[in-house]
């Protein structure tokens, strides 16, 4: 039984097809019960990488064969995999054919699926958030600005050192010069 797990951890590492992957995994996490992170381990894959591989199990055989008929890349199936549902995969994939989106516009078609939201407009400038942060700094001693932009949602955040006794004044002034 062991010598067995070994040999499927051999095929694994040797194997390329990413699709006999997945099953072989999945035959690992559900079947035997083994934990991903001891899956990580023994073949040498980060755990996070392993996921994306598993899954790719939830594709429809439809999906599989338009990716054995070279309809479809493997990297067009990764990202059709992040999404929750049959009906999702199912739009998106016919999505990717009829329009022969590539891996990027892919990766949007997903993301606008996953978060209701366009990928739209522009990042700030990198001279427009050294400009704010030079602002901020001047405004209010020993504050730094922060600004994290993705193409889901943006963060500007306020970072500042000390004690509760030093920060709570400073935060109700910013507070108050925001709202005001």
């Amino acid at each position: 039984m062991h010598e067995d797990i070994e040999a499927i951890y051999e095929q694994i590492k040797k194997e390329e097809n990413f699709i006999t992957k997945a099953k072989l995994l999945r035959f690992l996490v559900v079947d035997k019960e083994i934990r991903i992170k001891d899956i990580s381990k023994k073949i040498g894959i980060k755990e996070s990488y392993i996921c994306h591989i598993l899954r790719l199990n939830k594709l429809t055989d439809m999906i599989v064969d338009g990716y054995y008929s070279k309809l479809i890349s493997i990297s067009h199936l990764f990202i059709i995999s992040r999404l929750k549902t049959n009906e999702d995969i199912s739009k998106a994939y016919e999505k990717v054919l009829s329009d022969s989106l590539t891996v990027g516009q892919t990766e949007e078609l997903i993301r606008e699926t996953l978060y209701q939201t366009k990928t739209v407009g522009e990042h700030l400038s990198k001279d427009e958030v050294d400009k704010s942060r030079q602002d901020i700094k001047l405004l209010f001693d020993g504050v730094d600005l922060k600004i994290v932009q993705t193409r889901i949602k943006s963060r500007c955040i306020l970072d500042m050192k000390g004690s509760l006794a030093e920060t709570t004044p400073l935060i109700r002034q910013i507070l108050k010069k925001l709202i005001s």
